[in-house]
């Protein structure tokens, strides 16, 4: 299990290190000494959980170089990056399947009139509508497939049935998807990143949306984890997650609620029951 361990280790050591780092990079901006004048420039974020999140974000990324000489990774191609040519069939087809079976779902929001289309776009919207979604399809559709599928499920299923490792990396995918709060912190103190820690998780109390929304994107973990070993490469779990990702942003830019329900959810698919027969479907044929 050295390689299960290794990576409980390293997801602690970086919220750990960032509950530290935080404060400490908070501090040294907003100080008065002249030698740290050069930070002046992030004075205008003065939200905490921005500092935070990027203490994180940073942690992540280089903390990857010890998990990889840790858990001895030799290459790129382990990671599910094999050579582009004679694979990128894989990568247009995951993008067609990702928009086609969320498309299937926007439609029958429609069909029961829980959707409508927005009349008020403005022509100047469409321009940074474009580049924003497609930005965040590529970026995210290959972090995070190259970190949940191609380093934390490729180092699980070194130790054990990939079945099981595909569950337990779907289950972390979920989960770190509820980190999601930005609270305002008055008062920033040493032990503030760890203080402030449970004011970032998910406020499910006030949220009905979030049992439909964690369990969808549980299957959403274990069929792109499944994509991954039954193709060997990571190529078709990008273009799915892209083409969700794409489907998603559009839908919300397109449409909007007519109605709010569990079955259909608030404003985005994810977070409503009408996306979970075909996940399930999916998941199965995936997975058997």
């Amino acid at each position: 299990m050295r390689n299960t361990i290794a990576i409980f280790v390293y997801i602690i050591g970086v919220f750990l290190g960032a509950a530290l780092m935080a404060p400490i990079v908070w501090m040294a901006v907003f100080s008065d000494m002249p030698i740290l004048n050069f930070l002046n420039f992030l004075e205008s974020h003065d939200d905490f959980h921005r500092y935070y999140n990027r203490c994180l974000m940073v942690l992540s990324l280089s903390g990857l170089w010890i998990l990889w000489r840790v858990t001895k990774i030799k290459s790129w191609r382990e990671l599910g990056w094999t050579k582009v040519a004679g694979n990128s069939r894989p990568l247009y087809y995951g993008v067609i399947l990702g928009l086609t079976s969320l498309t299937a779902i926007i439609t029958l929001t429609f069909i029961f009139d829980a959707r409508e289309f927005r009349n008020d776009i403005q022509s100047s919207e469409w321009t940074q509508h474009c580049i924003n979604t497609l930005s965040a399809a590529i970026l995210v559709g290959i972090i995070e497939e190259t970190l949940f599928r191609g380093i934390l499920f490729g180092l699980l299923k070194r130790d054990m049935n990939w079945r099981a490792a595909a569950v337990i990396s779907a289950l972390i995918f979920a989960s770190v998807h509820f980190i999601d709060q930005k609270p305002a912190i008055s008062e920033v103190t040493w032990s503030s990143g760890f203080t402030a820690f449970p004011q970032f998780i998910h406020n499910f109390s006030t949220d009905p949306y979030w049992p439909a929304h964690y369990f969808n994107l549980i299957l959403t973990g274990l069929i792109l984890a499944g994509v991954f070993q039954r193709t060997g490469n990571i190529y078709c779990s990008i273009g799915i997650h892209a083409g969700w990702i794409i489907a998603l942003k559009s839908n919300g830019f397109l449409t909007r609620p007519a109605n709010t329900h569990i079955l259909w959810g608030e404003n985005k698919i994810s977070d409503g029951w009408i996306a979970t027969p075909l996940l399930l479907i999916l998941t199965w044929y995936i997975l058997t």
